[in-house]
């Protein structure tokens, strides 16, 4: 992996020592610069490869992006190389859900100056938009408020809403190997009732808020507020969404 390469497109310079600082730079310009998107499923219908080399040419050389199966597995590469203790860990997402739910994401656990952190590229939505200390009570990230509790080797990650403390994630404590990442991958990347399959789901962060594309609404939220939100028909409409607020080309599988 060419490290200064993918470093420019995050626009971040190449850090002197694996600080929990520089950590969080890192993963704060990732969402920046780097957006959630399954294009490739959704319109070109098939599922990405995760092939290291893959995953760097699409997101560092063609200025693409990608779901959390890609991007948190190259995330996790480019900090393994810059020196950070990391590992994989594969996740049920919960957000406002009273059934349990499959595994279905690939997050990052990274150990920094002595305390546990969650950096998570790949997640868009309610998930911290910049790295997370994995510690006992509240702390604010960008602006938003978490909390996690560990229990038996299990890690809850709440979002504090206006409305309530509502459990985002649960995942065990352990690294995956990439084998289980690839049939995890192969099922919300291919099967018809994944919503990946089943619409676009876009999100790239920006400063004080996110912009979201999720089936063919777009919306931009500032501050917690939904400042504008449309309807997109497709077509010149949708290219011309992608390029201008997502830095991204639609494919020409769709265009």
């Amino acid at each position: 992996m060419d490290i200064d390469r993918y470093l420019k497109r995050i626009g971040v310079p190449r850090p002197s020592a694996p600080t929990a600082e520089a950590l969080r730079t890192l993963t704060r310009a990732h969402l920046e610069r780097v957006p959630f998107e399954n294009l490739e499923i959704a319109l070109e219908h098939r599922c990405p490869s995760l092939d290291p080399e893959d995953l760097f040419r699409k997101v560092a050389e063609e200025s693409r992006g990608g779901y959390c199966f890609e991007l948190n597995k190259l995330f996790y590469l480019l900090l393994r190389e810059l020196g950070y203790d990391c590992y994989c860990a594969a996740a049920r997402i919960l957000y406002r859900r009273t059934e349990l739910r499959p595994l279905s994401h690939r997050t990052i656990v990274v150990r920094a100056e002595g305390e546990r952190w969650l950096c998570d590229v790949g997640f868009g939505g309610p998930s911290p938009k910049g790295a997370m200390r994995l510690a006992p009570g509240e702390q604010t990230v960008e602006g938003e408020v978490f909390s996690s509790r560990e229990e038996d080797g299990v890690v809850n990650v709440y979002r504090h809403d206006p409305d309530g403390v509502h459990l985002l994630m649960s995942f065990r404590d352990v690294p995956v190997p990439d084998v289980d990442f690839d049939v995890l991958s192969g099922y919300w990347g291919y099967h018809p009732d994944s919503v990946f399959t089943q619409k676009l789901v876009l999100y790239r962060c920006i400063p004080g808020g996110i912009l979201s594309l999720v089936g063919d609404r777009f919306a931009c939220t500032v501050q917690g507020e939904e400042v504008e939100t449309r309807k997109i028909s497709g077509g010149e409409e949708l290219s011309d969404l992608l390029r201008d607020s997502f830095g991204l080309a639609l494919p020409r599988a769709a265009g």
